[in-house]
């Protein structure tokens, strides 16, 4: 198991990163799912982040995994909150025994420029502006893992990523911790952003 990335979040989380090298047929040995996916790489990834979910946290039954309404899995019959992403490559897993999580992996490529309009608060694209063009880029993608973990942790539909999701910093370091916000008309739910922008990707985490 080519397990790429581990780290406890806080005494409650962790999460787990896969570089994913084995074939379908390896996952399809280790673990079974029961969402209908017939292209081969993007059911690699969604069982290599299936199967990060008993890495992390042993004693669950996979086949206990549903989802809701809104599209999220949840674990049946348990109080632990989880949420997986994968990309090309990568599948990514974190598990809290507490509180909702959100996480995201995104490859930086050159497409996100594209769509950053959709995602991204007017004061935090002139802030993304000021920077290099290689380095936009990678803010940009950041934006966007971050944004994509919170919206996950929030379990709503109909969220305006641009305008209620809201991240006030630039990620100047490679890694780190960033406070960011999630509008409502009736509040501002207050999270952090723990975060790695590496050579090739970027992954996001969203925990209260």
């Amino acid at each position: 198991m080519p397990l790429f990335y581990q780290q406890n979040i806080n005494a409650t989380t962790k999460m787990a990163i896969w570089s994913i090298t084995e074939s379908l047929d390896f996952f399809e040995q280790k673990v079974s799912s029961t969402v209908l996916i017939t292209h081969p790489p993007k059911k690699v990834q969604h069982l290599a982040a299936r199967l990060l979910i008993p890495y992390l946290l042993p004693e669950v039954d996979t086949k206990l995994i549903k989802y809701a309404n809104n599209g999220k899995p949840y674990i049946q019959n348990s109080h632990f909150h989880f949420s997986v992403s994968h990309c090309n490559g990568y599948a990514a897993c974190i598990i809290s025994s507490k509180d909702p999580v959100g996480i995201d992996i995104e490859l930086i490529q050159d497409r996100v420029g594209k769509v950053a309009h959709k995602f991204l608060h007017a004061t935090e694209l002139d802030k993304i502006n000021t920077l290099e063009q290689a380095d936009q880029l990678k803010q940009m993608t950041f934006f966007w893992a971050a944004k994509e973990a919170m919206y996950k942790m929030n379990e709503k539909l109909g969220v305006d990523f641009s305008e209620q999701l809201r991240i006030e910093e630039l990620a100047i370091s490679p890694k780190g911790i960033l406070n960011a916000s999630i509008l409502s008309d009736a509040l501002a739910l207050e999270v952090q952003i723990h975060y790695e922008i590496a050579n090739n990707f970027v992954w996001a985490v969203s925990v209260m």
